[in-house]
């Protein structure tokens, strides 16, 4: 019985280190190493695109934040908004293209007009 029983613990403890050898020399075939290795690279890649889109994300609020302070800085007081003026302007000017397509076509013939 003794006998046996040190036989059943050697067949266990070789089926076990057998079993641990295939999961070893599994890990270490370069078709293991070459998938470890690109896995490896695509979570750097992943890590990487998601840094910089936070990075994006962060400079774009501080930036806008800090065109705001400028802004407020350079601006005197009683001095209307940039955009406000600029948006005037364009509309000025489409307005004076307008009128400028209304001009005779005697006068856009001469190439130059008093209008």
């Amino acid at each position: 019985m003794r006998r046996l029983f040190w036989v059943g613990v050697g067949v266990a403890v070789t089926v076990v280190v057998y079993r641990q050898g295939r999961r070893l020399v599994a890990r270490y075939t370069p078709e293991a190493v070459s998938d470890r290795a690109a896995a490896v690279v695509d979570d750097a890649g992943a890590r990487v695109s998601q840094f910089a889109r936070q990075f994006r994300a962060e400079f774009t609020v501080a930036r806008a934040e800090r065109e705001r302070e400028l802004r407020a800085a350079l601006l005197a007081d009683g001095q209307p908004d940039p955009e406000v003026t600029r948006a005037r302007r364009a509309a000025a000017y489409a307005d004076e293209h307008r009128r400028r397509a209304d001009v005779p076509d005697d006068e856009a013939e001469l190439g130059y007009s008093f209008y």
